[in-house]
């Protein structure tokens, strides 16, 4: 039971409500207590979203990256970046890869240190969709938009947009719960919504069905951590030599990813949905050459856009620096460097 630490943690995340029970419920489901192997170190790593890079943890799963690296690494799909953090003070995932950077440092100021170990995107991986009704932001108004859950990533970056835009989430416009990009899509497609952030790999296929592409926010000039793989400081203390081997894989895997094209559309079919050639191949194009980077590090820039944001609506952040959400010691540095 999560008990106190559960509540605690819930009002950092923006009052993420009875995630301690469906953690409970994803501990019993999947089994959670298996210990390791004799042969491997067996972890688990808790993912939430898709596409933006979680294709990268699959193919090296899925190409035998972890295993040559004496790793049985078991790949454990969570429907909200809130959910995963909890799960992960739950003490039931190792590592956890997501875009919510934001709950990450919530998480700090909440009592529950995180650090992030790499970042694989600096910018905005996502499009802001409407149907072709909607020409400009304003016409938001009265309108509903779809997050994955509230105190996720995408609410957070969604009411960032609707807030640059002079409008007001809760009042100017209706912010629903629907779930991962697929499903919002599914909701604008069914007008069920009338926006929503759908990210890289989903904007092919929205603008196939005749969705607008109202902004594309990687084309605005910040930079912000996307694409984060996070553990609690403890396992950076208990295990580095396992973090250090998941690392390799894990850079191993972006290399593949970048260099063997076809190898990276079956991943991306296999993992994100997107069984189309034609959508997979544009989602593969645009993300690996224009975003997913060589050596995941992220930038300070993008941690103090972060914290600066965070901070708007959470004074304690005002005591956290960079240095204290990131640690890259386990990133190999490049060959010929």
């Amino acid at each position: 039971m999560l008990g106190n630490k559960s509540v605690r943690l819930e009002a950092g995340l923006m009052n993420y409500a009875r995630t301690g029970f469906l953690v409970l419920c994803l501990s019993a489901v999947l089994g959670l207590t298996a210990g390791p192997s004799a042969a491997q170190d067996k972890i688990r790593l808790g993912f939430s979203g898709i596409g933006v890079g979680a294709e990268i943890h699959h193919l090296a799963a899925d190409t035998g990256l972890f295993s040559k690296q004496g790793l049985d690494v078991e790949i454990i799909y969570i429907p909200a970046g809130s959910m995963a953090l909890q799960t992960m003070i739950a003490g039931e995932i190792s590592i956890g890869w997501g875009n919510d950077g934001a709950g990450v440092i919530s998480s700090i100021v909440a009592g529950y240190p995180m650090k992030m170990i790499a970042i694989l995107v600096n910018k905005f991986v996502y499009s802001f969709v409407t149907p072709p009704s909607i020409t400009r932001p304003q016409d938001l108004k009265g309108k509903a938009v779809a997050v994955s859950r509230f105190g996720a990533g995408s609410d957070f970056v969604t009411r960032m947009a609707l807030k640059s835009w002079g409008l007001e989430a809760g009042k100017d416009v209706t912010i629903l719960q629907i779930g991962n990009s697929p499903a919002r899509l599914g909701a604008l497609a069914s007008g069920r919504v009338q926006g929503s952030i759908l990210n890289l790999s989903q904007t092919p296929r929205a603008k196939k069905s005749g969705l607008r592409v109202l902004a594309d926010l990687s084309q605005i000039d910040v930079d912000y951590p996307q694409g984060v793989v996070y553990v609690t400081p403890a396992m950076i203390e208990k295990r580095p030599d396992l973090l250090a081997r998941f690392m390799r894989a894990y850079l191993d895997a972006i290399s593949q990813f970048k260099s063997n094209r076809q190898v990276a559309l079956n991943v991306i079919a296999k993992h994100t949905g997107l069984t189309d050639r034609e959508e997979a191949a544009e989602y593969y194009e645009v993300f690996s050459k224009n975003f997913l980077q060589d050596r995941p590090v992220g930038t300070l820039a993008g941690l103090k856009t972060l914290l600066e944001d965070v901070g708007a609506k959470n004074p304690k952040v005002k005591d956290i620096k960079p240095q204290d959400i990131l640690d890259t010691r386990f990133i190999p540095e490049q060959k010929g460097k």
